[in-house]
């Protein structure tokens, strides 16, 4: 199963950079930006968190860096535009994810323990 979210949480992230540094025309909407960009970035982060157990904190650092780079990676193609408040609702939602799968982590070992 863990080979499944390694796999799939490549895959997003190679469809997120496509749509982050790609043209404009091929994003996607599906609503407001921020919450999109939020939602993108908490299942990009649940699914590397689900994928590397292990390393939730390399993880974690791994998508703040991500979404940062890929921020201002949008400084080089013409008609995107890069933001702080973008950059932190992505890294928000990448911690968001983590912690989600984190804290369901946590409780499930502590009912199989009681």
């Amino acid at each position: 199963m863990v080979r499944f979210f390694q796999i799939a949480a490549a895959g997003l992230a190679l469809f997120i950079v496509f749509v982050t540094l790609g043209p404009l025309s091929d994003r996607p909407g599906t609503g407001h930006p921020q919450a999109e960009r939020f939602a993108a970035y908490f299942i990009l982060g649940a699914f590397f968190s689900l994928a590397y157990p292990r390393h939730r904190l390399w993880v974690a650092i791994g998508v703040v860096a991500g979404s940062i780079a890929l921020e201002l990676g949008q400084l080089a193609v013409p008609g995107r535009d890069a933001g702080v408040p973008d950059a932190i609702a992505k890294a928000l939602g990448g911690m968001m994810g983590i912690a989600a799968i984190s804290a369901m982590a946590y409780l499930g070992r502590a009912t199989r323990e009681s």
